[in-house]
């Protein structure tokens, strides 16, 4: 009977511990919800889009009752108080560096895409040289990667007169049999996937029966616009050099390299802000 306070104490305390653990547990799960969505906004943020707006009727009340108890802790008197209030810190910090990096990522111009190729242009050729010997001979392919899987592979054969086309989930999950069509084994495409890496790229578009024609190498998405370079690795005619000087969707660079935007289906096909006019007027490209 002499112990029963003491065995009563500890066992008021472990409850009170437990009954905090549990509140503070509660407490989280907002966070942690949003936690969550910013990581999905990190890994693909048109799907983090698509989240908040099929399930806004759950994504506020989960903000708004985030916000409520990381105020409520913000005396900071206790652990508990610490930890929530930590969290929504590191949710804020979370949330800033996405929308920093996506600022960089999702954002470009043409002096950004001079910059670059004038950094990449040895290893684009490389690129163009590789595939051009890895694809089977008139084979056709347009290859685009987000997050590292295939988000577009079109195919096309010497006998085809149209590409095979195939986008998205069924272009990663048929990409071994695509790859046979055009000719590539498994180690050219991981090669052709890590290449594109290493220049700043996310795709190609080529022609193995027209290398020397015209490649296109896809060098980034802004919503629904891709900026692309046209590489020629022949002489330009004065026809087409007038038409990349004329049509509001190229920037001539040099008689070898011309710069594209392509606004999408419903998007401007001309370069935002009217670079063209600014560019041409400090760089003649012949």
């Amino acid at each position: 009977m002499v112990f029963w306070p003491v065995v009563n104490l500890r066992l008021t305390v472990r409850l009170f511990y437990e009954k905090t653990i549990m509140k503070t547990l509660f407490k989280l799960i907002p966070s942690l919800l949003i936690t969550i969505l910013i990581a999905i906004f990190w890994i693909n943020d048109f799907m983090g889009f698509l989240i908040v707006v099929m399930f806004f009727w759950i994504v506020i009340p989960v903000f708004i009752l985030a916000l409520y108890f990381i105020i409520k802790a913000l005396p900071l008197s206790n652990t508990s108080q610490k930890i929530i209030a930590g969290w929504g810190i590191f949710n804020l910090l979370f949330f800033i560096s996405f929308f920093i990096y996506n600022a960089i990522v999702q954002s470009c111009s043409v002096d950004t895409m001079a910059k670059h190729y004038e950094k990449n242009g040895k290893e684009m050729d490389e690129l163009v040289q590789y595939v051009d010997k890895a694809l089977d001979d008139s084979a056709t392919i347009v290859l685009e990667f987000e997050h590292g899987k295939a988000s577009i592979f079109h195919v096309a054969t010497k006998s085809e007169t149209k590409l095979s086309q195939h986008w998205n989930k069924k272009a990663e999950s048929k990409k071994d049999s695509l790859m046979n069509v055009v000719g590539l084994t498994h180690s050219e495409f991981e090669h052709i996937r890590a290449g594109l890496k290493k220049i700043g790229c996310i795709g190609i578009s080529m022609s193995a029966s027209q290398p020397e024609i015209c490649v296109d190498l896809f060098f980034r998405r802004v919503g629904m616009g891709m900026y692309s370079y046209k590489l020629h690795y022949m002489p330009l005619t004065q026809d087409e050099k007038d038409l990349y000087m004329e049509e509001v969707e190229y920037i001539p660079y040099s008689e070898k390299v011309i710069f594209q935007y392509g606004g999408g289906a419903f998007g401007s096909q001309s370069f935002p802000n009217v670079e063209k006019e600014a560019f041409l007027s400090k760089h003649k490209p012949w």
